[in-house]
This record gives structure tokens, sequence and C-alpha cells, in this order.
């Protein structure tokens, strides 16, 4: 609810709108730049799967490792332990990982707004 009151309320022009692309350089801040994130299940392998269209993210290999090995033991899906675990922490990695780039998002572009401020003072002054 934070994010919801600091878009609308608090702080509508430093705060990111939810659900849209980065509006500054994703290499910003990192001078040898950043690993760039690998789609490892193709869309082939996603369509062959069945998996559904919000299943389809960074850790789709995952998931598809995790139902194919819950086909292959069924009744015991309990000796798929190991890959759901996977799974849910590639999940969790995701969430963390998006988390941090909405959080870097919002402190440049407060640090963008200052700058600007700033730089209207001292036009002004």
């Amino acid at each position: 609810m934070g994010n919801y009151v600091s878009l609308y309320l608090t702080n509508p022009k430093g705060t990111p709108l939810p659900l849209t692309e980065p509006s500054f350089d994703p290499n910003l801040g990192f001078p040898n730049g950043r690993k760039e994130r690998v789609m490892i299940a193709t869309p082939e392998e996603m369509e062959a799967a069945k998996l559904p269209l919000e299943a389809r993210d960074y850790c789709a290999h995952k998931l598809i490792e995790y139902r194919a090995c819950r086909t292959r033991v069924w009744p015991w899906a309990y000796k798929c332990a190991h890959e759901k675990h996977e799974y849910l922490n590639c999940e969790y990695d995701d969430y963390i990982l998006r988390l941090k780039e909405y959080e870097r998002e919002k402190r440049l572009l407060q640090r963008k707004l200052k700058i600007e401020k700033k730089q209207a003072q001292e036009l002004h002054a």
C-alpha cells in the first residue's frame, strides 16, 4: 500500500509508475556494466509444457523441471521437493531483483528531481 500512497498522494512526481519500463539507463552507476538476464526456457519449450502466460518468466525452466518431475513420480509428488524448492527460490530471487530495480528507479527519479530543483534555485538566485 505504501507505493500507492506515495504514487498518488505524498510524492507523485518522485515515484515511478508500476508495470512500466525503466526510464534510466540500466548501466547507470555500473562502470563495468551489468550481467544481462537471459531466458533459459525457449518460447517453444514453454508452449510445449503448456505453461500459462503468467508463469512464463525467468524461472520457467525451473517450473518445467518441477512439472516434469511430478509427472514422472506421480503419485509420490513429495519426491520432487528439491525441484519445487529450486523453483520457489528462483521466484523469490526474481521478486527481490524486481523490487531492487523498482527502488533503484525510484531513487534515481528522486535524485533527478532534486538536481532539477537545485538548478532552478540557482537559476533564479
